[in-house]
């Protein structure tokens, strides 16, 4: 059963040296490439100055993504595995959630390392990342 649609409006956008698929590392952490967080203005009281956080949950729209696969291989696999089990940009809804590391706060502009976006890829929210709650402690974290 399908529900009413979800609606969602873009809080900012992303800006990285990243400008097409395959420019952008599989995974962010612990790169240091640098990009921004462009919030819109009428968020701007939602962003705060994001003192004493260190990192941030950032989940983004991978708008330049397909959405028509359920299976997703990558070059090194021998064959393809289901999206929900990978962290492929191809899925139904292309939601991408990275943790980027704060190089500064200015204003509506947020700097960090650590993202694998693509430029202009649109910003649904920012959390922040909280270690008592986000490790797991069975986990590797």
């Amino acid at each position: 059963m399908h529900e009413d649609p979800i609606i969602l409006r873009p809080v900012g956008v992303i800006r990285s040296p990243f400008r097409a698929q395959g420019e952008a590392p599989r995974q962010g952490r612990g790169g240091t490439t640098t990009s921004t967080i462009e919030i819109f203005p009428e968020y701007g009281p939602a962003l705060g100055t994001l003192a004493g956080i260190t990192h941030i949950w950032v989940l983004y729209w991978m708008n330049r993504a397909d959405r028509n696969l359920l299976l997703a291989r990558r070059s090194d696999w021998k064959e393809a595995r289901p999206v929900f089990c990978i962290r492929s940009p191809t899925r139904p809804n292309p939601i991408a959630l990275s943790i980027g590391t704060i190089i500064s706060v200015d204003l509506l502009t947020v700097t960090v390392t650590g993202l694998e976006a693509l430029d202009g890829s649109p910003v649904i929210d920012i959390k922040p990342y909280v270690r008592d709650l986000d490790c797991i402690s069975e986990s590797d974290c």
